[in-house]
């Protein structure tokens, strides 16, 4: 094994794409198909579940996307080899409108279940409403509680958070009072973040830009340190992300155990200078390449961190190009 991986959990992005057309959606245009493939190859995400099950033994394993289930037959291939290898928790978060059609909905759900997942997430809240019919997230629920999938939870997510009094907030908790009757849990959710088309859409409710945000590598929500790394995530196109944007190999070109057991943060310089001098150690590293902070500042330190990156990035490949 690696000296900075240790893999707890596993999470593929089946599919950037989508069925609905929510405001608050986390995802940019890139994203959502100009680049990434429509979805992630089964067959070699199955080898990276088998592969990464035999060595790591993860705790968990997760398929969302866009709407994993737009691909229900990849997303059962992924679960059925997680089961296989005995991965515990099998989790999928999905939007709940796979169909319109009862027979479909079971057909699906009941898929799911032999498979091996063991869990589902529904997202339900103001925003995905605006497109889907709660009469069909209903039937949903119902169709996975028959099929004897163990955790059914809805999984709403939140403008700045549960408590705040907004008008997104009051209408989310109106559809959850209207799905009580069903025996389904309630997670806490997730709270709507500065990104992708959310970012423009509901600016208002984000806290002001400053020019180099507070906070530390790993603290922040979905993150960890780059140097103890307990989640991979892998991409559409098979690249393999140990933080937001931040790839360390593709498991579709290159054997994802030797990704994984030679990946060192302190061989990649922006992961160095992060690592040991934190966000003032990346505004240097990208300095040094011609890249400036942008003016108008950022949202926190995820923003500032990706957006060098990726602009560092560019630079590079550009000034190669000439």
């Amino acid at each position: 094994m690696g000296k900075y991986v240790v893999v707890d959990r596993i999470e593929f992005v089946v599919t950037y794409l989508c069925n609905s057309g929510c405001i608050h959606c986390q995802l940019g245009e890139e994203e959502k198909g100009k680049t990434f493939p429509g979805h992630v190859d089964g067959e070699k995400a199955v080898e990276i579940v088998r592969k990464v099950g035999q060595v790591y033994a993860p705790k968990s394993i997760m398929t969302f996307g866009g709407e994993p289930l737009l691909y229900p037959e990849i997303v059962c291939a992924i679960h059925e080899q997680a089961k296989k290898v005995g991965i515990p928790v099998r989790d999928v978060i999905a939007n709940g409108f796979w169909s319109t059609k009862a027979e479909k909905i079971q057909e699906i759900a009941q898929n799911l279940a032999k498979s091996g997942v063991n869990e589902v997430s529904i997202s339900v809240d103001y925003f995905h409403q605006e497109f889907i019919p709660l009469k069909t997230v209903k039937k949903t629920a119902k169709s996975l509680i028959e099929a004897g999938i163990d955790r059914v939870r809805w999984n709403p997510c939140w403008v700045v958070s549960k408590d705040n009094d907004n008008k997104y907030n009051r209408r989310t908790k109106t559809i959850l009072q209207k799905l009580r009757n069903l025996q389904v849990e309630e997670s806490a959710g997730n709270n709507v973040q500065p990104k992708g088309r959310a970012r423009s859409s509901l600016a208002e409710f984000f806290p002001p830009k400053t020019s180099v945000p507070k906070g530390k590598c790993g603290e922040m929500p979905y993150t960890e340190k780059l140097d103890s790394v307990k989640t991979i995530s892998v991409e559409p196109d098979g690249r393999v992300a140990v933080c937001e944007n931040f790839y360390i190999g593709n498991a579709f070109k290159s054997d994802i155990i030797d990704i994984l057991e030679n990946y060192d943060p302190f061989k990649i310089p922006e992961a160095k200078s992060t690592l040991e001098r934190g966000i003032g150690g990346l505004i240097k590293w990208a300095k040094k390449r011609g890249v400036e902070p942008r003016p108008e500042g950022y949202y926190n330190i995820c923003h500032i961190c990706i957006d060098l990156r990726e602009r560092t990035s560019t630079a590079y490949s550009n000034s190669s190009s000439h």
